[in-house]
């Protein structure tokens, strides 16, 4: 699963401007992160940052439940993906497990989650991933595990390369 080396290379001296252009792209550029306004700000370790507004609103408050996932999520796999540790030519990443623990109910315009490789295997990744609000205030905590699968699919189980 090692990546490039020259990739690592420049992923390990921890800029944004060391990270290809495609991967942080494939990362980011969903039109669901668009619509939420997801950020990457960070890259050692990994922060992605989200404007509270009213796309990120619950009933009960400033911050919808699915939102903060989705931006766990989010961060977890950019900070797999600009690790080093995986050849994201060759390999996409789902994330097939998230635990999540919703602490609080944010305060401030923004919160950002800070994610960081905790563990790297033949076929998955574990980060981990802590959520602040503009005060400093942890208002969630997340471990998400990521799958590495070959971007040409995995035969007999309708995962083509393309949905990576």
């Amino acid at each position: 699963m090692a990546g490039d080396p020259q990739v690592a290379a420049r992923l390990g001296r921890g800029t944004l401007e060391d990270v290809p252009l495609e991967v942080l792209q494939a990362g980011l550029r969903l039109p669901l992160h668009d619509h939420l306004g997801l950020e990457l700000t960070g890259l050692r370790p990994v922060v992605v940052e989200l404007p509270l507004t009213e796309r990120s609103r619950s009933l009960a408050g400033p911050l919808h439940g699915g939102v903060l996932a989705t931006l766990v999520d989010v961060a977890a796999n950019v900070a797999v993906a600009t690790s080093g540790a995986v050849d994201v030519t060759r390999y996409g990443l789902v994330t097939v497990r998230a635990e999540i623990d919703f602490r609080a109910q944010p305060s401030g315009t923004r919160v950002r989650a800070e994610a960081r490789v905790a563990e790297v295997g033949r076929r998955t990744a574990r980060t981990e991933c802590v959520v602040t609000d503009d005060g400093g205030r942890t208002v969630g905590r997340a471990a998400i595990t990521t799958r590495m699968l070959p971007r040409a699919g995995v035969p007999g189980t309708g995962l083509a390369g393309a949905a990576c």
